[in-house]
């Protein structure tokens, strides 16, 4: 883990991987998540020629929070990170919960953002409907009880509290509530690891990151309208999150988007293999001559 001090005080941790001397990408993890999903074969991300930056967001692993932050400025502490690496220009991707921020950077970074790629992205939760294509119970309360913050905060605080208390079980319960990514969580004991990094990371600060990211949802600071770059979104057809209409109408609404359908993918699915190739490789330098 590497940290950066940001102009107002706030530590922002990241991580690099794949090809130095690749296309740079700055990677945005969903909800839940942190600076550390991905897929766990390091040379097959250097393969595709790309050099991934990944920082956790406010409240997430090692960076600070911000409370009441909305997407938009998520793209300052971007942009702060993109010069302190020397990056005049470079793509974005971004997972779920991560599509709204990397949408963020690209509207407020016209000038450096190259192109972009989404798996499995969420919308904004106050327009179009948004909010009622969520597929998963526990989602759909939050919901419901968004506006309430306090009870939200101490929901949150209750499931994290178990899910620290035992990762492996906490792991095991995800799968059985996401059953189209079961596969995914345990496809080899280095994924499986992986994702046991990633969800402890997520709540090493507690609930704070999730509670964060929660009310950004509702509070994005732009309209995909001003995202002038061309996105590839992904998503998987048997997800057990969002409902698939949801990535599908943020492609729709995007104003340079194409739209991929992963056949049986789950939420989580842009990890394994074969869909991380086609993920990242949407990026890479021979993408459509893009890069």
């Amino acid at each position: 883990m590497q940290t950066l001090t940001l102009t107002d005080g706030r530590t922002l941790a990241f991580d690099t991987y794949g090809a130095p001397d690749g296309v740079p990408v700055i990677f945005n993890h969903g909800f839940s998540d942190s600076r550390l999903i991905r897929n766990p074969d390091a040379a097959l991300t250097e393969s595709l020629g790309v050099w991934v930056i990944a920082a956790d967001q406010p409240g997430v692993g090692g960076s600070s929070p911000k409370p009441n932050r909305t997407m938009a400025e998520w793209a300052d502490d971007m942009e702060q990170l993109a010069d302190h690496l020397e990056l005049s220009t470079f793509a974005v991707a971004g997972h779920s919960g991560g599509a709204p921020h990397a949408l963020a950077i690209a509207a407020r970074l016209p000038d450096r953002v190259t192109h972009g790629v989404l798996a499995s992205p969420v919308g904004p939760f106050d327009k179009d409907g948004y909010s009622h294509m969520l597929a998963m119970k526990d989602l759909k309360l939050v919901v419901k009880i968004h506006h309430f913050q306090r009870l939200l905060r101490w929901a949150y605080k209750l499931d994290v509290k178990k899910a620290q208390k035992d990762i492996d079980a906490y792991l095991a319960e995800t799968a059985k509530e996401d059953p189209s990514d079961a596969a995914t969580f345990t496809a080899s004991p280095e994924q499986r690891d992986m994702f046991v990094a990633n969800f402890s990371a997520g709540m090493e600060q507690g609930e704070e990151g999730i509670f964060e990211m929660t009310l950004a949802l509702w509070n994005w600071g732009f309209d995909l309208s001003e995202v002038p770059q061309h996105f590839d979104v992904f998503y998987g057809d048997a997800d057990d999150i969002l409902e698939p209409a949801m990535p599908k109408q943020v492609a729709e609404q995007l104003p340079n988007s194409t739209a991929h359908v992963w056949p049986e993918a789950g939420h989580y699915g842009f990890v394994d293999a074969d869909r991380w190739r086609q993920f990242l490789g949407a990026v890479a330098p021979d993408a459509s001559g893009r890069a």
